[in-house]
């Protein structure tokens, strides 16, 4: 890699300010084009029109700091009518000659380090074909590790963690766990799945067990309600049935159903008196009607 270098008064130069910043972007790119290609500072007309306008070129070469065909600058090469050359470009910036020079170099270094890594690969196996009866035991070296043993992979699909065989608060040494793996609440699940609210079922034992005991508190019926009105509700659809959790968990007994009042009860309300006086005038008006 191969960088193009300006100096620390660049930013304030004469030429620069009378350049101007656009025209000055043209020149950082065009300059590290150059270094990458080892130009060593020719760059062609082609490549200057593809980063920049003929406003930006004419303000460089005004500015003095680009050439084109004819310049009298004895610092820099002389052109041809495809080109322009960055003012002094090698008096900053090595040559294509010592970038070629640096690059072979650094072929070469990392071609022997990469030799040198394969013949000490080498050396270690055919060390290991000669002892191939070494005591590895840890009699003989004390700081060998032992071989640890293999991982045994989980039984727990990685999207849920299933509740684990915990006693209820209200009927202790109960087994949450049935054969479906989630006990008493995958009608829940099933349930959610119908009604279209397909959610990520991962929750913790305690969030397990106080699902378990909605359910049995409140039925999964309430409790699929409940999440269809949250789901309309929510901004964004729900990806985990956690966002129902504290919802559900906060739903009580529903009250039971006694059957309508009776008016009798108790004294009548300021609305039943109105609508009484209103049906005695009008019966009154009825009435009055008739005789006349």
């Amino acid at each position: 890699m191969s960088w193009f270098k300006i100096d620390d008064g660049f930013h304030c130069h004469p030429k620069v300010f009378a350049a101007g910043t656009p025209a000055v972007g043209l020149y950082v790119r065009c300059g590290s084009w150059a270094a990458q290609q080892a130009s060593d500072g020719i760059v062609p007309k082609a490549v200057a029109r593809m980063y920049g306008t003929a406003r930006m070129i004419k303000a460089l070469i005004d500015a003095d700091l680009w050439h084109q065909k004819g310049h009298d600058c004895e610092s820099c090469p002389q052109l041809d009518s495809n080109s322009y050359a960055i003012h002094q470009f090698l008096e900053r910036n090595p040559s294509r000659v010592d970038v070629e020079l640096e690059r072979k170099a650094k072929s070469e270094r990392q071609q022997r380090w990469r030799e040198g890594k394969k013949k000490a690969q080498a050396n270690d196996g055919s060390a290991a074909d000669v002892d191939g009866d070494v005591d590895a035991s840890p009699r003989r070296h004390g700081d060998a590790a032992p071989v640890p043993p293999r991982p045994v992979p989980s039984q727990v699909p990685p999207t849920e963690e299933p509740p684990p065989p915990s006693p209820s608060a209200n009927t202790p040494g109960t087994d949450v766990v049935a054969a479906s793996g989630r006990g008493e609440t995958q009608p829940l699940i099933e349930a959610m799945g119908a009604r279209g609210m397909n959610v990520s079922w991962k929750f913790s034992s305690t969030e397990w067990l106080e699902l378990r005991d909605a359910v049995r508190r409140v039925g999964v019926p309430a409790l699929v309600d409940h999440a269809a009105r949250s789901w309309q509700a929510a901004k964004n659809t729900p990806y985990s049935a956690r966002y129902f959790l504290p919802g559900w968990t906060g739903l009580q007994d529903a009250p039971q159903y006694t059957g309508p009042r009776s008016l009798s009860a108790g004294p009548p309300s300021k609305t039943t008196e109105y609508l009484e006086d209103m049906a005695a005038i009008a019966e009154e008006l009825r009435q009055r009607k008739g005789g006349a």
